[in-house]
């Protein structure tokens, strides 16, 4: 036999591997989803509790803005994250050489999931971003009118 042949078992070793890989990845992707959750409910109390009174006009449309966004990614994240169990139970039938056949579509569909997730927590980035400049404008504006009133 030839050193660079892998023996059957120790393909199937490699497979199990790989396939594992990505289903620890897919939990992460829920894990970092869940993270995110929590963090658009911090933003959109930190909005609709703080902020909206304190804001004129231009910055009250740029919160509702920011309030609406928050709201479309908190659903996208549910949807995300529903895309992902069953994806990972389509890997755990893959693990166990169920659909075997199907391995390739899972693995694009891995993929696929894998630029989903990524644009969701760059889009998440971008409106926290956001919503922290605004906070921070806020916060100025009413530290000069106390400074002023004084």
């Amino acid at each position: 036999m030839d050193k660079n042949q892998l023996t059957e078992k120790e393909k199937k070793g490699d497979f199990e591997i790989s396939v594992e890989r990505l289903h620890t990845k897919a939990q992460q992707w829920i894990s970092e989803i869940e993270f995110i959750k929590i963090e658009q409910n911090f933003l959109k109390e930190l909005l609709t509790d703080h902020i909206i009174g304190l804001c004129k006009t231009h910055n009250y449309d740029q919160a509702k803005m920011l309030l609406n966004g928050i709201e479309n990614e908190a659903k996208l994240g549910n949807k995300l994250i529903e895309f992902i169990k069953e994806h990972k139970i389509n890997l755990a039938l893959l693990l166990e050489n169920i659909q075997l056949k199907k391995e390739t579509k899972f693995r694009e569909n891995h993929k696929l999931l894998k630029v989903e997730v990524k644009n969701y927590i760059e889009n998440f980035k971008y409106i926290k971003e956001q919503v922290y400049e605004l906070v921070l404008l806020i916060m100025r504006n009413e530290k000069e009118i106390k400074l002023l009133s004084k």
